[in-house]
């Protein structure tokens, strides 16, 4: 079973060609592809279609009508009746109703793009992500297969010191455990590693991803004050600059729940065509007119709906509020994780440079007869850990510096700069 653990790990870490993915290309393939953004775009064209139908209400109104009567009494002839009319009705003043409605709909157009590209810069936030959790496990299980191989090695190595009655039994069967551990562990670095790709080609849609290069991101990055960012994210935030909007929509919901305490006035023209069946002589009819409706009173149903919209302006202009909370707290909080990241990266790889050493000494002075197994295994243990603090340091740099990125909402950029 040993055997055949090692087999498949060697196939999959060394003899399966890498696959060129960059990020980027990650990222313009899920633009592309991701289903779930498509069907965000598609409310851009619902949006546009609402302004048609609002500008529509301001516009004339044409209608046709028409009617066909007979009529049979006792005693008297049979008499059939045709009549036909078209009329024109263009609403002079609505209170600010419509006017309202339109602005309101050219708003709601506004909002479902932003809400679009907020959703592109989320999805290009999930895949840089995703792509960095991929590559990490990709090296840490490249870190698990060399200490395997290197443990694997000392068990080599003891085993004929064994054989040739150098060594006691109990090292080498300690190296053998340890070398069994380190199998298992490389094992499951190696799964994570697939499960990992599997999350990054469904944000794709794609079907699958072979496997990744390693791939090295900018990790010597000069970070500016952290009220920069937070400046930045108040001016290009897309969710904030919507929910604005949104706003605006409920203060114009106002004025068109206040229209209903003012008159309607409409403008109306009209012709009619009638005829009978005792001369079918058609006669026309022509009318025009303005005619003005008031409702004086309406039990209360206006004024609990401008109250009602009143109240929808101040939830909306709380939500804002928290909205905006919640981006400062992303900025902060990325800003810190970045910079402690940039500070744990320059440590960790001081420590792999001591552990190396390290484990040099405690090899040859093993070797040499002075020093004991145990010193060796602690060795490679405290460089596996080192090389994989690294590792982890150094993709935190990357992953944290695309949260900063995405909390101020240009993940594109960063991407681009990758």
């Amino acid at each position: 079973m040993k055997k055949f653990l090692t087999v498949i790990l060697t196939t999959l870490l060394l003899s399966t060609p890498a696959q060129a993915l960059p990020v980027q290309e990650a990222v313009q393939t899920a633009l592309t592809n991701n289903p779930n953004l498509q069907r965000t775009e598609q409310s851009i064209r619902v949006a546009e279609e609402s302004l048609k139908s609002a500008r529509g209400r301001k516009g004339v109104t044409v209608s046709a009508s028409g009617s066909i009567n007979a009529s049979k009494t006792e005693g008297v002839e049979d008499s059939q009746r045709a009549s036909t009319g078209i009329s024109a009705s263009l609403p002079l003043y609505s209170g600010g109703r419509l006017e309202a409605a339109i602005r309101s709909a050219e708003l709601g157009i506004e909002i479902s793009k932003l809400d679009f590209s907020q959703s592109q810069d989320d999805l290009i936030y999930q895949v840089a992500t995703a792509y960095v959790n991929a590559l990490e496990n990709l090296a840490t299980s490249k870190v698990d297969y060399e200490t395997e191989q290197n443990l694997s090695a000392h068990e080599r190595m003891i085993g004929a010191q064994y054989a040739a009655g150098a060594k006691a039994k109990i090292d080498l069967l300690r190296a053998q455990v340890e070398t069994s551990n380190a199998l298992q562990t490389a094992a499951r670095s190696q799964a994570a590693y697939e499960v990992a790709l599997t999350n990054l080609a469904a944000l794709m849609s794609a079907d699958s991803i072979a496997s990744l290069t390693v791939e090295d991101f900018d990790t010597h990055l000069a970070l500016d004050d952290v009220e920069i960012y937070l400046t930045e994210a108040d001016e290009n935030r897309r969710d904030l600059k919507a929910a604005a909007l949104r706003i605006e929509q409920g203060e114009l919901d106002v004025v068109s729940a206040k229209s209903g305490w003012l008159p309607n006035v409409n403008a109306n023209v009209g012709t009619d065509f009638s005829a009978a069946s005792r001369r079918w002589h058609v006669t026309p009819d022509a009318s025009a007119g303005i005619s003005a409706s008031w409702s004086i009173f309406d039990s209360g149903v206006t004024r609990a709906e401008v109250e009602s919209a009143k109240v929808e302006v101040d939830r909306l202009k709380l939500a804002l509020d928290a909205d905006l909370d919640g981006v400062h707290e992303s900025v902060i909080t990325a800003h810190k994780n970045l910079r402690i990241a940039l500070l744990r990266l320059t440590t960790t790889q001081k420590a792999v440079d001591l552990a190396e050493e390290e484990r040099y000494i405690a090899t040859e002075r093993y070797n040499s007869g002075e020093g004991i197994l145990l010193d060796i295994l602690d060795a490679e243990v405290a460089l596996s850990t080192a090389k994989k603090n690294n590792v982890s340091a150094r993709y935190d740099v990357a992953r944290y510096s695309f949260d900063l990125a995405h909390a101020v909402g240009n993940t594109l950029k960063a991407i681009s700069n990758a």
